[in-house]
């Protein structure tokens, strides 16, 4: 039976570690879940909900945390480029304030 339940958000399109995650080996049997938008859909028993309530907090918190890690590794590589960038960045100052003044004269 599928068992559907709203998240808090929809998940970003590069969410997949909780794939990754919830299909590894577990100590109590995984049924299948999948994650889309702002639901997760588990195909489980009534009866076995809360256990796998239970394990999926789990592994959406695990997965929460890596997804956080890469997004500010990510974010920290931009900055470093673009400040890389800014510092590197050359140009005649002499030529743009001519064409400024040229542009007045027009």
């Amino acid at each position: 039976m599928d068992m559907v339940l709203k998240l808090s958000d929809n998940v970003p399109v590069d969410w997949e570690k909780f794939t990754e995650t919830w299909g590894q080996g577990a100590l109590a049997m995984r049924r299948q879940a999948v994650v889309q938008g702002d639901t997760l859909t588990s195909t489980c028993m009534v009866h076995e909900l809360q256990d796998q309530i239970d394990e999926l907090n789990d592994v959406i918190s695990a997965t929460n945390d890596t997804y956080r890690l890469l997004v500010t590794e990510a974010t920290a590589r931009q900055d470093a480029e673009l400040r890389d960038l800014k510092a590197n960045l050359r140009y005649d100052e002499l030529s743009v304030n001519a064409w400024r003044g040229s542009s007045r004269n027009a």
